[in-house]
C-alpha cells in the first residue's frame, strides 16, 4: 500500500453499490476490470437498471469519486447505455469471485476492492472469510495472483491472524459514538458535531467548543478497533474567533475596525462598531462567508468616531461603555 496515500483518498468500489451519473443515478457496480500485470484498475462493470440486468463496460477515466456510498462517474446515462456490453480483456472480478490463501485449503469470497486516486493502481482488497466469521483488509503486496473470479494471496499465517477485522461502518459508528458519549463534558458539543464512520475512516466534522475538545474527541476514537484513519476536521471556537478577526483587520474594507468576534458552536456573534453601514455590511459579509462559520448574528453599531473595542460591554452587544472603564481594550488587527 503507498505510504504516502491517505485511505481516504483512495478509491473503493464495493460490489452492487449505486452508479451516480452526471444526470442522475443508472444501475449498480456488478465488477471491476484489473489488468493482471500492472495491477492497475481499468474498467468498471456497471449492470443498467433499464436494461434487465445487461452488464456494460466503462473505462476508469470514467470514475470521479468511489466509496462506500456509491461510485460518481463523469458520463450520462445516456453514454452508460451506449457503452460496451463486451467484457474488456483483463482480470474480471466481481463479489463471486474467490479469495485464496497459499495453502489453497482456505477461501473467502472478494468485498471491496480499493486502489489509488489518479493512477487506478491497486491498494488492498477486503475479503470475507479468509478468517472464520470475519472480513479482513489484504494490501496489495501480499496478492500473488489476479486473473477472473480467482485472486491468489501469500500471506504468513502469524502475520495474517494477526491483522484486526475489517468491521462494518455501522459497528465503528456505533463504537464511536458510545466511546464519546460517555464523555459527559462533550454533551454541549454535540450539537455542533458531526461524526460519521465511512470505507472504516471517521470523519469529524463541524465545530466544537476550543480546539482542545477537538483533539479529546480524536484521542478517544484512535482507541476503537477497525479504524483506518482519523480525518479531524472540527473547528474550535477559539481558533475560529482567532481566524476570523485576523480577516476582518487584514480586510482592506474593514482595517483595523474595533469588531469583536465571538463564535458559539460556529455561530458567531459580532460585536462592536464600525464607521460606516458599507463596513458593517462588508463584515457581516465576510463572517458569513468564512470556513467554519454557520450563522451570524451582528450586533455592530454605526459610529464614526469609535475606535475602541469595550469587550466587557453588556451581553446584548453594540457598544456599550466598559464596566471597568479603559482597564480591557481589544481590536481585530
Amino acid at each position: 500500500m503507498d505510504k504516502t496515500t491517505l485511505i481516504s483518498e483512495m478509491l473503493k468500489f464495493h460490489f452492487g453499490r449505486k452508479i451516480f451519473c452526471s444526470d442522475g443515478e443508472d444501475g449498480a457496480l456488478a465488477a471491476v476490470g484489473i489488468d493482471p500485470v500492472t495491477r492497475q484498475l481499468t474498467a468498471l462493470g456497471v449492470r443498467s437498471s433499464r436494461f434487465f440486468g445487461k452488464t456494460v463496460y466503462l473505462p476508469f477515466s470514467t470514475v470521479i469519486d468511489a466509496t462506500g456510498d456509491g461510485i460518481t462517474l463523469n458520463v450520462t446515462r445516456a453514454d452508460v447505455a451506449q457503452s460496451s456490453s463486451t467484457p474488456p480483456p483483463v482480470a474480471l472480478l466481481d463479489n463471486k469471485s474467490v479469495v485464496q490463501l497459499a495453502d489453497e485449503a482456505t477461501r473467502g469470497t472478494l468485498l471491496i476492492v480499493a486502489v489509488q486516486p489518479g493512477s487506478g493502481e491497486l491498494a488492498y482488497l477486503v475479503a470475507h472469510h479468509v478468517r472464520a466469521g470475519q472480513d479482513t483488509l489484504l494490501r496489495q503486496e501480499f496478492i500473488t495472483v489476479l486473473e477472473t473470479g480467482r485472486v491468489m494471496v501469500n500471506i504468513p499465517e502469524a502475520t495474517l491472524q494477526a491483522l484486526p477485522p475489517y468491521r462494518p461502518d455501522s459497528e465503528l459508528q456505533q463504537e464511536v459514538e458510545n466511546i464519546l458519549f460517555d464523555l459527559t463534558p462533550l454533551h454541549v458539543d454535540f450539537k455542533g458535531m458531526k461524526v460519521r464512520v465511512l470505507d472504516s475512516v471517521l470523519y469529524l466534522d463541524g465545530n466544537i467548543s476550543s480546539s482542545l475538545r477537538g483533539d479529546i474527541v480524536q484521542d478517544q476514537a484512535q482507541g476503537v478497533e477497525g479504524l483506518l484513519e482519523i480525518k479531524n476536521r472540527l473547528v474550535g471556537d477559539d481558533t475560529l474567533a482567532g481566524d476570523l478577526a485576523l480577516a476582518l483587520a487584514r480586510d482592506p474594507r474593514t482595517p483595523d475596525l474595533p469588531i469583536g468576534v465571538y463564535p458559539r458552536l460556529g455561530t458567531v456573534r459580532l460585536s462592536g462598531a464600525v464607521h460606516t453601514a458599507q463596513q458593517k455590511a462588508a463584515a457581516e459579509e465576510i463572517a458569513r462567508s468564512f470556513p467554519g462559520v454557520r450563522s451570524v448574528v451582528s450586533d455592530l453599531v454605526i459610529n464614526p468616531n469609535t475606535d475602541i473595542l469595550y469587550v466587557m460591554s453588556a451581553a446584548e452587544g453594540g457598544e456599550a461603555e466598559d464596566k471597568i472603564p479603559g482597564k480591557y481594550i481589544r481590536h481585530t488587527k
